[in-house]
């Protein structure tokens, strides 16, 4: 419980039995005017590639960046189309993209389901970025990790939907590039899928 009492210009905060007391002093300009601040609310942009190349890693086109819950992304990675099926088959492969915009914070992202075969949803995944050149890409030094962790696709939400937002914990970083790896998908097949990754974020202050 927490019990609030003010006394002249003194707040008493008492929280289980102990009592923290916190002068209060308004800020006055000369002429004595209160000033007051305000805190402009953070909006995040939904980043759409326009024609902007996404590089597939491993063997496939990428269909994952176009808003179309119709399209897929579909990679076999170390396996084929005729492999049988294992969790490893898909498993680090995913795609990068350098947006044409100036660099950006990446804040929040999702991800949507293939059209059928949830054992090929994307589990955990990692998010790098890079303000490398272009050209620098292809090498791992190149990125810097920001995300390893849930896709919030571990529990079916059913077929061609989004799961739920996933939220980066601090992150403060502004990148061009930006990497996208699958580290597990949800059973055993011989591939990954999904139909949408989609990022929001913001510019730097």
């Amino acid at each position: 419980m927490i019990i609030l009492k003010l006394k002249t210009g003194r707040t008493t905060e008492t929280i289980m039995n102990i009592t923290v007391s916190t002068d209060i002093t308004p800020l006055t300009t000369k002429e004595n005017n209160p000033i007051t601040s305000v805190t402009k609310p953070i909006v995040l942009q939904i980043f759409r590639r326009t024609n902007e190349v996404v590089y597939a890693i491993w063997n496939t086109t990428a269909a994952a960046l176009d808003g179309n819950l119709n399209t897929e992304y579909t990679n076999h990675g170390i396996c084929s189309g005729y492999s049988p099926l294992q969790d490893e088959c898909g498993i680090k492969t995913g795609f990068y993209i350098t947006f044409k915009s100036k660099p950006f914070i990446l804040v929040q992202f999702r991800m949507a389901t293939f059209q059928n075969s949830p054992p090929r949803d994307p589990n955990t995944i990692t998010i790098e970025g890079s303000n490398n050149k272009e050209s620098d890409l292809v090498f791992g030094t190149s990125w810097t990790k920001i995300y390893d962790g849930d896709t919030s696709l571990a529990k079916n939400p059913g077929r061609r939907v989004y799961g739920g937002t996933q939220t980066m914990p601090n992150n403060s970083l502004s990148f061009a590039s930006y990497r996208i790896i699958i580290t597990s998908k949800r059973g055993k097949h011989n591939c990954v899928s999904y139909s949408e990754f989609e990022m929001a974020g913001r510019f730097p202050d």
